[in-house]
């Protein structure tokens, strides 16, 4: 089914897909909220039952999905009707059935908002606040639909339902929420938790992210290290039908440890490109608050991977911070509480794995695999080069002294290194062409040598560039800066 682009008209009797002109209602009454109501269930519209569910405000735009379709499949007809006035307020569709409780509301345009959908910039428009009257034969009914107000009184998504049958009611609601998860916009994305750039928001949001393209040979680690991770995570997914059946669980934890900028997160990207058809949900910095809500997502989109990076932002012993730290409990509950069954990869990463809560690292049940991303060695440092050098020219006459004087740092560091290499001869190449005016061709070969790398080396090595070693993950790491 195709997202629907716009709300259908406030006034409009809708059969069949096809707007046509509301009848009068014969009452003789302004077109109060009230009074359409009443005019649509009955003079005892108040004192009908109202079924009703609420979602964290991610969910609107999958509400609004379930919604819709629910919608196309409507035997009758419906109208849709937009409200002015309310935000900030709080009520119900059993106040709105009320003569005089909607006062400072009234109809209105129905508002919507734009609500993203997909990694490619895909939209779904949602409404804010609007009543949809739907009749069949005998059977009316009213759904009340309501947005989040982060700043309001309204923090959830709402969807309230009354009905001349009250089982007609509570199905709707049921087959709308189930229509909504099926057809989810989270299913098979790569999503990540946005606490706003104003503050964190109570429900959170959600961003869509490119499920990243890695092959094995863009990721460089030494023998055996990657072959237990993929066995664990890839190897359970591919034969979880056989596991399942021969009474094996699903559910696992990975923890990925070692120094920054040894490769943690390349391999969780690597990870994530192998598993398409897998849902997963990143939470790292200040959107760590958003555990539950992220297992509820791993949990409802199974085949499911939730990757906490740096999760000894929250998993510190308890030690350190008594009683300050109720996420680590959280997230322990959450890894305790999933039924074998259940599809869901945790994969937590950290560069403190010393700090961590025992709990958390060894016991059983929560982490299954734990494995260190160490320092490249020298084959790994060799490969590194190759691999970052990109379409440079990479005319070394002794590769082994690159390898030697690189000791001790990390994959970030080797990243950086080529670069710093290739300015040094592009600047080179300016100065041999009248000074620096000239530019080499943007498509030509640009060659890089010895001399470039020990001159980026020098730079990167030397004592006034120490800081810089360490956010490139290299510490105290690397050759000194003396002459090749």
């Amino acid at each position: 089914m195709s997202e629907r682009g716009s709300v259908r008209a406030t006034v409009g009797f809708i059969s069949a897909g096809k707007p046509t002109p509301r009848p009068d209602s014969g009452t003789g009454q302004a077109n109060t909220i009230s009074s359409i109501l009443i005019d649509h269930l009955g003079q005892d519209a108040g004192a009908l039952p109202v079924t009703s569910g609420s979602w964290p405000a991610y969910e609107h735009v999958n509400v609004q999905g379930g919604l819709d379709r629910w919608l196309e499949s409507w035997p009758g007809e419906y109208e849709v009707h937009g409200l002015a006035g309310f935000r900030h307020r709080m009520f119900g569709l059993a106040d709105l059935c009320q003569p005089g409780m909607e006062s400072g509301m009234a109809l209105a345009g129905v508002p919507v908002s734009e609500q993203p959908s997909g990694p490619d910039g895909q939209m779904r428009s949602c409404v804010q606040c609007g009543l949809y009257l739907l009749s069949d034969g005998d059977l009316r009914m009213v759904l009340l639909l309501r947005g989040s107000d982060q700043r309001g009184p309204q923090p959830d998504v709402s969807l309230e339902i009354a009905a001349t049958d009250p089982g007609a009611a509570r199905q709707a609601l049921s087959e709308i929420g189930e229509l909504g998860l099926r057809h989810s916009v989270y299913r098979r994305q790569v999503v990540s938790f946005d606490p706003g750039v104003f503050g964190p928001r109570r429900g959170g949001l959600l961003a869509f992210h490119q499920r990243p393209q890695m092959t094995r040979e863009q990721l460089v680690l030494p023998d055996g290290v990657l072959e237990g991770v993929e066995r664990q995570i890839l190897g359970v997914a591919r034969h979880r039908e056989l596991l399942l059946a021969h009474g094996q669980h699903l559910k696992r934890g990975v923890l990925l440890y070692g120094a920054p900028g040894v490769g943690k997160t390349h391999t969780v990207r690597y990870l994530i490109s192998r598993l398409p058809e897998v849902s997963v949900v990143i939470l790292s910095a200040s959107a760590l608050q958003f555990i539950q809500q992220a297992c509820t997502i791993a949990r409802d989109l199974q085949p499911a991977m939730l990757i906490i990076e740096d999760v000894d932002l929250i998993g510190e012993e308890r030690g350190a911070h008594p009683g300050q730290n109720p996420l680590l409990f959280q997230l322990l509950n959450e890894m305790d509480g999933l039924r074998d069954d259940i599809d869901v990869t945790f994969v937590l990463t950290t560069n403190r794995v010393d700090v961590l809560e025992p709990a958390l690292a060894s016991r059983p049940g929560r982490i299954d695999h734990a494995v260190e991303i160490p320092l490249p060695d020298a084959e790994g440092r060799r490969a590194l080069i190759e691999l970052y050098r990109g379409s440079l020219d990479l005319s070394l006459a002794n590769p082994d002294e690159v390898v030697r004087r690189t000791e001790g740092v990390t994959a970030s560091f080797i990243k950086e290194l080529l670069r710093r290499a290739a300015l040094v001869a592009v600047e080179e190449a300016e100065e041999a062409e009248g000074g620096g005016s000239a530019q080499p061709p943007a498509q030509g070969s640009l060659r890089v040598t010895d001399p470039h790398l020990h001159a980026a080396l020098d730079v990167l090595l030397g004592d006034g560039n120490a800081l810089t070693r360490r956010l490139l993950g290299a510490g105290g790491g690397g050759g000194r800066a003396e002459s090749a």
